[in-house]
């Protein structure tokens, strides 16, 4: 083997040991994740079905949410994870990403996410379940009234 092999070789070696090291480093050591969020999750509003799956997954919590109306069907990709400190969360809907923001989290039970860029909503907040039911709830502002309020049963 001639010598630029062997540096070729040892370059794209050297490349991929980074790439994998980025990739499972690039969300938190998932100290501060909200792992509460894990698990299957199921409510419905105005004949809508709407599931969230969220799995922790490489130092993120990886999730999706689909929902079931009218014959239609629509699925979100969701992370969340941290970053600089900063709690992130992801929304991944055909090629538009949304990005939300929590910075006061740690041991909290209410995570609110927010992202002023966005026209609606502006908020997403999350409370720890109580039993088997988790609230979710949709703003642009705290206590928004044309915020949309959700309790989702955790499926077993």
């Amino acid at each position: 083997m001639g010598k630029t092999n062997v540096k070729t070789i040892t370059t794209l070696a050297y490349t991929l040991l980074l790439l994998i090291f980025f990739t499972l480093h690039s969300c938190s050591n998932g100290n501060h994740l909200p792992k509460w969020i894990q698990g299957n999750w199921i409510t419905s509003l105005d004949n809508e079905t709407i599931h969230e799956n969220w799995k922790l997954q490489h130092n993120c919590i990886s999730g999706e949410n689909y929902m079931h109306y009218e014959n239609k069907f629509q699925k979100e990709f969701l992370r969340i994870f941290e970053k600089n400190n900063v709690l992130h969360y992801q929304i991944v809907i055909e090629k538009d990403t949304l990005v939300f923001q929590c910075k006061n989290y740690v041991n909290a039970d209410t995570l609110t996410f927010v992202n002023n860029q966005n026209t609606f909503p502006k908020r997403i907040n999350y409370a720890k379940p109580i039993a088997n039911k988790m609230s979710v709830w949709i703003e642009n502002v705290k206590n928004d009234p044309n915020g949309i309020f959700f309790t989702f049963k955790k499926v077993k």
